[in-house]
């Protein structure tokens, strides 16, 4: 598969962690095994040959299968997984993450752990990088994945405490368009769905400042420079930065961010769910209650794990 991928024995072999000379030996085995010629040597780049080009269409499904059966071997065994690679987007990889990545380290003998936006994360499950996400989109347009809910949160407003005495935000065309509104980059899923929905509203807000990461656009709030649409979670990534800010509810419903757990199907067995349930359960007990003092009117509307769960969270938290 990596000769036929890079067309190149020695890229093959720094792609594998292997030398050229193993590589090449390899695959000379692997011909006399089956009795014919894989890859046509007198051509640069290497091609491969019709029955190598069959051989590796094939290839992918089995050596999925075998990394599947290994895995599936060593949870019967009640073992450690050889290697678990997670990939979490950075408001949950910033409060969630640490006690997450601290209960797996129980699961796998060697943990790689790789935060940033939704996409990259998607990318790297889909290239087979990654083994598992924890992204703000379901990828609901690709087969073969196997998707858990872990968190169900909407969208809130952010404003400097004077703007917020100052303006009626129920009024929200009127303050989208006479205050900046501080946005999160396009290029997250975030920022996308924020521009998505303002659009579906025809609200129109200037485009003047636009930030990547939630500790800035937080500051910026703070600091008088506009307003900003955030979500519970981003705002505890960022909850250094809140005081001289206030926190109300979105002025419009529809507008929520739903993250998943994403894994590749039967690859773990039942590891994945575990996973997502941990998450869930650390949501509940460490930082649902930290969001409902920072706003009380999102008791209701959070909802961790699946949608059938909200009532049992809302009893949860009143009780408390």
């Amino acid at each position: 598969m990596a000769v036929g991928a890079t067309g190149n024995m020695t890229a093959a072999a720094r792609r594998l962690g292997l030398t050229q000379s193993a590589v090449s030996q390899a695959i000379r085995q692997l011909e006399d095994a089956l009795g014919t010629v894989l890859v046509d040597r007198t051509q640069r780049p290497l091609k491969l040959t019709s029955a190598g080009s069959v051989l590796q269409r094939r290839a992918a499904s089995l050596v999925e299968d075998a990394e599947a059966l290994v895995t599936l071997v060593h949870q019967a065994a009640s073992s450690k997984i050889p290697e678990l690679r997670i990939g979490i987007i950075d408001s949950f990889a910033a409060t969630v993450g640490p006690r997450l990545i601290r209960a797996l380290l129980k699961t796998a003998q060697r943990l790689s752990f790789r935060s940033g936006l939704a996409h990259d994360q998607a990318e790297g499950l889909l290239t087979r990088n990654l083994d598992m996400i924890i992204v703000g989109d379901a990828l609901d347009d690709v087969d073969g994945l196997d998707r858990f809910p872990i968190l169900s949160e909407p969208y809130v407003l952010v404003l400097p405490e004077r703007l917020a005495t100052e303006v009626d935000v129920a009024d929200f065309r009127r303050l989208a368009a006479s205050y900046a509104l501080i946005r999160f980059s396009a290029r997250s899923q975030t920022g996308d769905q924020i521009e998505r929905h303002l659009r579906r509203l025809r609200i129109k807000a200037p485009r003047l400042l636009e930030v990547d990461a939630t500790d800035s656009l937080i500051a910026m709030v703070r600091e008088g420079l506009g307003w900003a649409i955030a979500t519970p979670l981003c705002l505890l990534q960022a909850r250094s930065q809140l005081e001289g800010t206030k926190v109300l509810p979105f002025p419009s419903t529809g507008l929520l961010r739903q993250i998943h757990l994403i894994a590749r199907s039967g690859e773990y067995g039942a590891l994945p769910e575990r996973v997502a349930q941990l998450a869930c359960d650390i949501l509940r007990t460490h930082f649902i209650p930290e969001l409902t003092k920072l706003a009380p009117w999102l008791r209701q509307q959070m909802i961790v794990g699946r949608a059938g769960e909200a009532e049992s969270l809302g009893a949860e938290h009143a009780d408390r």
